[in-house]
C-alpha cells in the first residue's frame, strides 16, 4: 500500500506554464491505484544526486480505467517541476498510490461549490468530473481565479464539461491582471468578493459542500468568510498547495524525555528508541532508524504522512491538511509530530 511503483508516462500535454502527464496504470495495479475525486499522487525522483518527493493532484475523471492525468505546473527554482517539463512519453516515473482526504463522493441531487485559484483547479477537476459523470442530477458551481485568460489551466476541459452538462455545471472566471466587463469578476478572492459571490449566486442554494484549493492566504480568506456567513464547518473543505509559517524550530522539535517508538506499516511493527534532547519529528526519527515511511512535502500540507496515534502523546507543530474530525479521531501528521511521552505507537494501517 505504501510502496512506490514504476509507471510509464503515456502522453504529455502542454498547458500554460505546465504539463499534463497521462500515466498508464497496468491491470495488476488497478485496484491499488483506484482514486477518489480530489486525491493526489506522490512522485519520487533523484535529481542531481538528491531524492525529491512531490505530490500532484489527479485531474482526470475517476471513471477512466487504466490511466490517469496529473498536472505539474512549472515553478521558478522548482527542481522537480522544472525537470517534469522535460519528460517525454515512454519515460518511467516512481509513484505512490493515490492518497489524500480532500475528496468529494457525490450523491444524486447533491449541490457542490468550489473556489479554486491557479493550479488549485487540479483536485477540483476530479470532483467536477465525478459529480457530473457519476450521477444524473448533481450540480456543481466553480469559481475560478487566475491572473489572465491565457493562464487558465484546463480551460478546454472545463469548456467541454460545460458544453456537455449545461445547467448542471456553472463556471465563473475571475481575473486579476486583465480587464473584464463586470467588476465582480475582476480581482482576487478577498472577503468582499466572496461575500458578493455568495449574495449573487449561493445564498439560497443550500450547497452540500464547499471545496477550496489554492495558495494558503486565499484559502484562509475564503474559508473564514464562508464561516462568517454561517456555513456549517463540516461543509467547508480545503487543500493547500503553498503555506506560510511551516518551519519547525529546533526548540519545538526537541524531545523532552527518552521514548520508545513503535511504527506499524503494511502489517509490520518497527521499533526504535529516542534519547531526550533528540531534535527530530517522528518522520525524521523513523528515517534515521531506517524505517521507510510515506511522505512528500514535510510541511504539513499534503497529508501523505498521515497516520493514527495508537498510544502516547505527541505535539503536532503545524497542520494544514487534517480536518477536525481526523484530529479528533487521533490522526496526526508524522512530519509535524514530536514525541511528548515515553511510549509512542503510530500506525499507517488505519
Amino acid at each position: 500500500m505504501h510502496k512506490f511503483h514504476s509507471l510509464v508516462i503515456k502522453q504529455v500535454q502542454p498547458q500554460p506554464h505546465a504539463v499534463i502527464w497521462t500515466l498508464s496504470i497496468p491491470e495488476s495495479l488497478l485496484a491499488e491505484f483506484a482514486c477518489l475525486p480530489g486525491q493526489h499522487l506522490t512522485f519520487k525522483a533523484t535529481i542531481n544526486g538528491e531524492e525529491l518527493r512531490r505530490s500532484y493532484s489527479v485531474c482526470s475523471a475517476p471513471s477512466r480505467t487504466g490511466e490517469m492525468d496529473v498536472l505539474i505546473k512549472a515553478v521558478d527554482d522548482g527542481r522537480f517541476s522544472q525537470a517534469a517539463q522535460l519528460m517525454q512519453p515512454g519515460n518511467t516515473v516512481e509513484v505512490l498510490p493515490p492518497s489524500g482526504h480532500f475528496v468529494l463522493e457525490p450523491k444524486e441531487g447533491g449541490r457542490y461549490v468550489a473556489f479554486a485559484a491557479g493550479s488549485g483547479i487540479t483536485p477540483v477537476m476530479g470532483m467536477i468530473h465525478a459529480a457530473l459523470e457519476q450521477t444524473n442530477t448533481a450540480q456543481f458551481v466553480l469559481f475560478f481565479g487566475n491572473s489572465k485568460t491565457s493562464d487558465v489551466l484546463l480551460h478546454a476541459d472545463i469548456a467541454a464539461l460545460k458544453d456537455r452538462y449545461g445547467a448542471r455545471f456553472s463556471v465563473h472566471f475571475f481575473l486579476t491582471r486583465q480587464k473584464v466587463d463586470m467588476p465582480l469578476y475582476h480581482g482576487r478572492f478577498d472577503a468582499q468578493k466572496v461575500n458578493e459571490v455568495y449574495r449573487s449566486f449561493l445564498h439560497s442554494w443550500q450547497a452540500d459542500g464547499y471545496y477550496v484549493c489554492g495558495p494558503g492566504p486565499m484559502i484562509d480568506v475564503v474559508c473564514d468568510t464562508l464561516a462568517n456567513l454561517n456555513i456549517a464547518p463540516e461543509l467547508i473543505h480545503n487543500e493547500r498547495f503553498l503555506s506560510d509559517g511551516q518551519e519547525i524550530t529546533l526548540a519545538e522539535k526537541t524531545i523532552q524525555e527518552d521514548a520508545g517508538v513503535t511504527v506499524t506499516i503494511d502489517g509490520a511493527n518497527h521499533e526504535f528508541n529516542l534519547v531526550a534532547g533528540t531534535q527530530a519529528t517522528l518522520l525524521e526519527s523513523a528515517e534515521s532508524a531506517g524505517v521507510d515511511l510515506p511522505f512528500s512535502c514535510k510541511a504539513g500540507v499534503c497529508a501523505t504522512c498521515r497516520c493514527k496515534l495508537v498510544e502516547g502523546e505527541v505535539e503536532m507543530i503545524n497542520n494544514y491538511s487534517l480536518e477536525k474530525w481526523e484530529t479528533d479521531a487521533g490522526y496526526i501528521l508524522s512530519c509535524q509530530s514530536v514525541a511528548r511521552s515515553s511510549t509512542i505507537h503510530i500506525s499507517f494501517d488505519e
